[in-house]
C-alpha cells in the first residue's frame, strides 16, 4: 500500500450465490484527487463503490481511507457522502431546506448550518437559488443540489454513482463544472459510462467483467486502445 495513498481496495471480492460482483479488486487513489470507475453495466462499478461505501461488505480482502481499516464499518463511520443518479430532494423543501435538512433534524446550531449551506451553495454555482423549488429548476441543478447536500457534511470522500448518466451532454457539462470547483478539496471518484465525464480525470480505472481491465489518465487509456477494445466503446 503506497504512503500516499488515501483510498485503497485491496484484493476485492464480492459474491452472490456463487455469482461474480467482483474479484481480486485492488486499486489506490490519492488524497484530493479526482478519479472515475468506467465500463459497461454489469462490469463491477456500482459493486465497488458499494464496498468503498460501507453498504456492502467484501467476502474477502482490505479496504482503507486514510489510512484506517474499514473493511467492515459502518457506512455511517466512513466520512464520505454520495450522490445518485436520482435526486431524492423533498419537493415541497426550498434549496436551502433540501441541502440544510440533515443537520437541522440534527438540531445543529443555525449559524453552522447556515456558513456552511452558504459555501455548498456557492462551490456548485446555485447561490441565488435558495428559495427555489426543485420543480422549478432544471435538471442540472437539481443533481447540483445533491452534490451541495453532500458537501454539506464535509467528507473526506465524495462518490457520484452515475449522478450524471441521465442529464444531456450541455447539462453533464454544467455539473461536471461544479464539480471541478472542488476537486482538491475533497477525492472525489465517479462511476460513469460515458467517456465525456471522465476526459478530466486523473485517473480512470476501467472495470469490465467484476475484474480490473486497465487504469490510467483518459489519454493513456486511449492511446493504448484499451476503450475501444469493450464493446460499449467500439465504433
Amino acid at each position: 500500500m503506497s504512503t500516499k495513498s488515501f483510498v485503497v481496495l485491496k484484493d476485492v471480492a464480492k459474491r452472490w450465490n456463487g455469482q461474480l460482483g467482483v474479484e481480486d479488486i485492488s486499486l489506490e487513489i490519492e488524497e484530493g484527487s479526482f478519479v472515475a470507475l468506467l465500463g459497461p453495466s454489469g462490469c463491477g462499478k456500482s459493486t465497488s463503490l458499494r464496498l468503498l461505501a460501507g453498504l456492502e461488505i467484501p467476502d474477502e480482502g482490505k479496504i482503507y481511507i486514510d489510512g484506517i481499516d474499514v473493511t467492515t464499518s459502518a457506512a455511517s463511520d466512513r466520512n464520505l457522502s454520495m450522490v445518485f443518479q436520482s435526486y431524492a430532494l423533498f419537493p415541497h423543501l426550498s434549496v436551502a431546506e433540501n441541502v440544510i435538512f440533515g443537520l437541522k433534524v440534527r438540531k445543529v446550531p443555525k449559524a453552522e448550518r447556515n456558513e456552511k449551506m452558504a459555501r455548498a451553495l456557492s462551490i456548485t454555482g446555485l447561490e441565488g437559488l435558495e428559495g427555489r423549488k426543485p420543480g422549478e429548476l432544471s435538471g442540472g441543478q437539481r443533481q447540483r443540489i445533491g452534490i451541495a447536500r453532500a458537501l454539506y457534511h464535509n467528507p473526506q470522500v465524495l462518490i457520484l454513482d452515475e449522478a450524471t448518466s441521465a442529464l444531456d451532454n450541455i447539462t453533464e457539462k454544467a455539473v461536471m463544472e461544479a464539480v471541478n470547483n472542488i476537486i482538491h478539496d475533497v477525492t472525489i471518484i465517479i462511476i460513469a459510462h460515458r467517456l465525456n465525464s471522465v476526459k478530466n480525470c486523473d485517473t480512470i480505472f476501467l472495470l469490465e467483467k467484476g475484474t480490473l481491465k486497465q487504469q490510467g489518465t483518459f489519454s493513456e487509456l486511449v492511446k493504448s486502445n484499451d476503450f475501444f477494445n469493450i464493446d460499449i466503446y467500439k465504433n
